[in-house]
């Protein structure tokens, strides 16, 4: 999971953005991760764990580090008032729909996913049902991202087990996606690989003798990065230096 050592209970370590989701289709209930048998049904997984049935819940699709159940755990713990540690998480395909990097750092210094339209794009996302509690202990840690509406028929959902939903949720970055300086937005890369891509743009410059932030070794850009200073000034520089591109979703998904 990419858990380093500090602190008894372990961190996410940033440069493992966006860590694993699992390995099948299933139900996290607790500490435990339990492969869904799909001709079984998830109302009948969600009945035995004694959860919320599914018309109670509302479905999110999930592009980055909402798709692994340990980054789920640890954002329903640290709500103000109990979660329910049960959520389906179903792996599908997204169509029109692309994965780039947000235009903004992160706190814990890594600067991640976001979606934007791309017709005749497929991804391949998750998707968890959230009762409201977790819905609402979600949208807390989403600061830098709005959770919008999306049309099933204009932006095909396909869940592992054949559903196609009508219309389903997507968090979209506040601040827009990344892009090349001209004009092509990004592609989704692995943090190091993504550090070495700003570093060699030549403009981002920050604090020591005119070298690059996103140059050095991956550690030290990341934990440079977790500076609340560092991460204002990128979010300035990655627009000032013309690399963040709105994304407007209104066309062709919106619902």
């Amino acid at each position: 999971m990419g858990l380093t050592s500090a602190g008894a209970a372990g961190h996410l370590d940033p440069l493992l953005y966006p860590w694993d989701p699992p390995v099948a289709s299933g139900v996290m209930d607790g500490h435990d991760f339990r492969p869904l048998e799909l001709s079984v049904g998830l109302d009948e997984a969600l009945a035995h764990a004694g959860a919320a049935p599914l018309e109670a819940r509302s479905l999110v699709v999930s592009i980055g580090s909402n798709s692994s159940a340990e980054v789920m755990r640890r954002k329903f713990a640290s709500y103000h008032q109990p979660v329910s540690a049960v959520l389906p998480l179903v792996r599908g395909q997204l169509h029109n729909i692309a994965v780039g990097h947000s235009a903004h750092v992160s706190k814990a210094g890594y600067i991640a996913a976001a979606p934007y339209p791309l017709m005749g794009e497929c991804t391949a996302v998750w998707l968890s049902w959230l009762d409201d509690v977790q819905l609402m202990a979600l949208d807390e840690t989403e600061p830098n991202y709005r959770r919008i509406q999306l049309d099933g028929e204009a932006c095909p959902l396909v869940a592992d087990h054949g559903e196609r939903p009508e219309e389903f949720s997507l968090f979209t970055s506040r601040w827009g996606v990344l892009n090349d300086g001209d004009g092509g937005k990004l592609p989704f890369l692995d943090q190091p690989a993504l550090f070495g891509l700003l570093a060699g743009s030549g403009t981002g410059d920050l604090l020591v003798e005119g070298k690059s932030v996103f140059d050095g070794p991956p550690e030290l850009v990341a934990e440079q990065l977790a500076v609340p200073a560092v991460q204002a000034w990128a979010r300035e520089w990655f627009c000032s230096a013309g690399l963040a591109a709105p994304v407007d979703f209104k066309e062709p998904c919106a619902g």
